[in-house]
This record gives C-alpha cells, sequence and structure tokens, in this order.
C-alpha cells in the first residue's frame, strides 16, 4: 500500500518567479482538496494518516512547510471547508518574523506568530516542528542539530499544550545520524521531500511527499496521488545526495554558510 503525502507551502502569497512553486492560490487548494475528497481519499494531517494507512484506509496526508502567515489567512478556511486536517511545519526561532532563508525578494514574506500557532492547534491543526532555525540540518555539527531538535520540541509543545511529534527536516535533507537524532529527540515520524509516494514498512524517519504546485489542476493531482510522479526525478536526487552533502557540510566549514 501506498499512503500520498502532499507537500504545500505558502497559499496565496505571490513568490518570485524562480519561487513560483512555492505558492498555490486559496481557490485552487480548495478544487485540489474537493477532488480528493470526491476520489474517495480521507484528507489528515500525517500522525492521522500514517494511523489510517496502517489500518489499510484509503487517505491522503496534508503537510504545509515554514508557517507562513498566509496559512491563517487563506488556508485554514479551506481546510475546514473540506473537513480536512493538515500538519503544520514551524520553524520556531522565526516565528514572528520573516522568511530568511529565501532570496530573490521572498526573504520578507511574513511568518505566522506564535498567537497564531497557538490558534491553529486549537481548530486541530497538527503542529509539528520545522527545526528551531530554516537551515539544512543533516550538515550540522551533531551537538548543534540536538540542541536545535530538543529546543523546537519545547518551544512548541510549550505553546500547543499537547505532545509535537511530528518533524519536518528543513529544506529535505536528511541523513542516518540526524534520523536517530530525531527520533532520540522524542518524534516519531519526520518528512523530507522525496518526490514519490511513502509505502509500506518504509523509513518513518524519511516520509517522502510529493510537491503540489500551481500546475496541479485538481485531476492533475489526483493522478500524482493515484500514480506518483513520473520519469526519473527521485532516482536521480537520490543518487546525488551522498555527494551534495559533502560538499555542502565542506561549504559550512570553511564559508559558515549552509547551502541549499
Amino acid at each position: 500500500m501506498t499512503l500520498p503525502v502532499l507537500m504545500y507551502h505558502a497559499v496565496g502569497t505571490p513568490m518570485p518567479a524562480r519561487l513560483a512553486d512555492l505558492t498555490v492560490p486559496p481557490a485552487l487548494l480548495a478544487e485540489q482538496l474537493a477532488a480528493l475528497t470526491e476520489a474517495g481519499y480521507a484528507l489528515l494531517g500525517l500522525s492521522d494518516a500514517l494511523a489510517a494507512h496502517a489500518d489499510g484506509r484509503a487517505a491522503v496526508a496534508l503537510t504545509f512547510d515554514d508557517a507562513y502567515a498566509d496559512f491563517v489567512e487563506n488556508a485554514t478556511g479551506v481546510l475546514a471547508t473540506a473537513g480536512a486536517g493538515a500538519t503544520l511545519y514551524v520553524p520556531t526561532r522565526d516565528l514572528g518574523g520573516t522568511a530568511s532563508w529565501l532570496a530573490d525578494g521572498a526573504a520578507s514574506l511574513p511568518l505566522m506568530s506564535a498567537s497564531d500557532v497557538v490558534d491553529v492547534a486549537a481548530e486541530g491543526i497538527e503542529v509539528g516542528s520545522h527545526g528551531a532555525v530554516h537551515v539544512p540540518m543533516d550538515v550540522l555539527r551533531p551537538v548543534t542539530a540536538a540542541a536545535q531538535l530538543g529546543e523546537s520540541r519545547v518551544v512548541l509543545e510549550d505553546l500547543v499544550q499537547r505532545p509535537v511529534v511530528a518533524f519536518c527536516y528543513p529544506h529535505g535533507y536528511h541523513a542516518r545520524r540526524l534520523r536517530r537524532q530525531v527520533a532520540a529527540a522524542g518524534y516519531e515520524h519526520a518528512c523530507a521531500i522525496g518526490h514519490r509516494l511513502h509505502t509500506t514498512g518504509q523509513d518513518r524517519y524519511a516520509v517522502p511527499r510529493l510537491h503540489v504546485t500551481a500546475d496541479h489542476d485538481p485531476e492533475a493531482l489526483v493522478d500524482l496521488v493515484a500514480r506518483g510522479p513520473g520519469g526519473l526525478r527521485p532516482l536521480a536526487k537520490r543518487a546525488a545526495t551522498p555527494a551534495w552533502r559533502t560538499a555542502r557540510r565542506v561549504a559550512l566549514r570553511t564559508t559558515g554558510r549552509t547551502w541549499t
């Protein structure tokens, strides 16, 4: 069995051309969710979707990265109308700030505040961690990664007053050591990107997702959920990962910058 896990970012906020695939209009999101419901899928946050998947139920997990302010303004109403759950991944030190990790003029995009996180959690949205800082964590020193994993979870649990068990790797980068650290920090599962369907028995600390963009009309999204992405992109990305991680680790230690 497969579990489609959808990855969204901004909802309705215009992005620079190079980052246009990071935003989906609210009206299109509503159409996508309606089509998935009509196709027979339960629309859930990731923790609930993993449980449904284990029970053999047809579900799609909805995940939203980065905690853009437009999630509150544009997404929560669409989700409520669709009767859909979702998991929101929050970079905790950036709450109330801007998406400083983005380029091309998008670094000033506003993020949710701490009180916004409290409000969406009260509405039934699962709140997960996107790290304390939105940087690639697989190249951080182990002590730094462990500290940020713990810090973020403590901050979020203090806000939402419930266990935070969901984690999402910033920029999608992960490695075996980091996956072990995520588990040791108390998280029960973690998302990467992956560009493929999650399958039964696959590592819960490397859950792959399907990137949804404004180019996915409802029919195209239902097809993506049913079949997964075509082409060789997932295989090519996995093959290139070790060499690219080494290059990024060297860059961090020589320039102090975390390449993405």
